[in-house]
């Protein structure tokens, strides 16, 4: 087996475990998360928002990786097999991104529903409803590298950072 194969086979089972990973903490967090925030301690309900957070933030990551698994391969010198591969294409160097991704929105959820309790008209009526914050937060792990994006360029363009 020459070289490209055997890097082509760790590039593989690099992203079924990848896959894999981020099918089992999406589902568990999910579901963790879900029977947390329904709890009265305030830790444990904050737990539960993150943790849906994290799940939202895993399927982010899961599609982003399978999306690339479905294009294709980019070797370690930036060989793309195969070579009509267009696109963005699976590689290790995105492997620790796909990792780390779901923790972007254990942290991003809670902050996005505390900030978004000063533009809900009822915010106790809000933060309370299980399902409004269930969704609340599973959107803003979804969506957490673009809020981040979003309020970086927003810092960067009013205080010229």
């Amino acid at each position: 087996m020459d070289a490209e194969s055997k890097e082509l086979d760790e590039l593989k089972k690099l992203a079924k475990q990848i896959i894999w990973g981020l099918v089992a903490g999406s589902i568990f967090s999910f579901g963790l998360g879900f029977f947390l925030i329904e709890m009265q301690n305030r830790l444990l309900h904050f737990l539960g928002i993150a943790l849906i957070g994290f799940s939202g933030s895993a399927i982010a990551a899961l599609t982003s990786c399978l999306d690339r698994r479905a294009t294709g391969f980019e070797l370690e010198d930036g060989t793309k097999r195969p070579k009509e591969a267009r696109g963005e294409t699976f590689n290790s160097r995105m492997s620790l991104w796909f990792i780390v991704r779901p923790f972007l929105g254990f942290i991003v959820a809670p902050v996005l529903i505390w900030g978004l309790g000063f533009f809900v008209k009822d915010s106790e009526q809000y933060r309370n409803s299980t399902e409004s914050l269930a969704f609340t937060a599973f959107l803003g792990g979804l969506l957490a590298k673009s809020v981040l994006e979003l309020i970086k360029g927003l810092f960067k363009n009013i205080f010229k950072v």
